[in-house]
């Protein structure tokens, strides 16, 4: 299967109220997409239910090519990227950069295996690869949201992931930082060939290599199809 996502007729309801109905999707190996949605959309919970976060009232996930569900999602998971919209921590911690990214080396080897050399190696990489190899020792409390987000990224390409999601990752960033944050995804992606699924709000926010758009409102699929070109709700425009 070329497939690393098919979502078949995803209905998700929580707290009584409904949130997906009826969304069907699929992401092939390397593609980069890009879902669209006002706040209440559905977004945020269409990628916890790829993670497994929230239950399904019907339809199915599978991941790689396997149905997904609680007896392998754990295993599934570690070949899945993710970067949320902020990065929570208390910022009193004394915790560093280079702890941060090794976080995403243990989601991929297993939480109790220690990290080898060749771990640590790859932390080093990815934070060179992110551009932020200097900050390795710094106290992330010290950051800027620039560069608490360029963490979080590298954080991610330590798992070596087959799939990244991203939730609004830009969204509280100045348009500079975005930019910044949003050609560095995209260099990624070229070089790794990652599928990559982003959500957001924000039409400035889609690298220049991302193939498709998808549209959701009120919890369904309204559009999805190739270019940036792509209708609003009632308007026929982007959002």
């Amino acid at each position: 299967m070329n497939n690393c996502l098919n979502i078949s007729n995803l209905t998700v309801h929580l707290q009584g109220r409904r949130i997906l109905h009826d969304v069907s999707l699929d992401i092939a190996r390397g593609e980069f997409a890009v879902v669209f949605g006002d706040n209440g959309a559905g977004k945020t919970t269409l990628l916890r239910s790829i993670l497994g976060l929230v239950p399904l009232t019907s339809g199915t996930i599978c991941l790689f090519g396997q149905h997904a569900s609680w007896r392998n999602y754990r295993a599934l998971q570690r070949r899945i990227g993710y970067v949320p919209q902020t990065l929570a921590f208390d910022e009193t911690m004394p915790i560093s950069v280079r702890n941060v990214i090794a976080i995403g080396r243990s989601a991929r080897a297993g939480l109790w295996r220690r990290l080898n050399a060749g771990d640590r190696d790859l932390v080093n990489r990815s934070a060179r690869d992110a551009g932020i190899f200097p900050l390795l020792d710094r106290p992330i409390g010290q950051l800027s949201g620039g560069e608490r987000q360029k963490v979080q990224i590298a954080r991610a390409m330590c798992q070596q992931p087959e799939l990244l999601l991203l939730d609004e990752f830009s969204a509280h960033l100045s348009a500079t930082a975005r930019q910044d944050c949003l050609q560095l995804l995209e260099r990624l992606h070229l070089q790794e060939r990652f599928a990559v699924l982003m959500i957001t709000h924000h039409a400035s926010a889609v690298p220049a290599n991302c193939r498709r758009t998808i549209l959701l409102a009120g919890g369904q699929k309204q559009f999805d199809g190739e270019g940036h070109n792509w209708p609003a709700p009632g308007k026929g425009e982007r959002p």
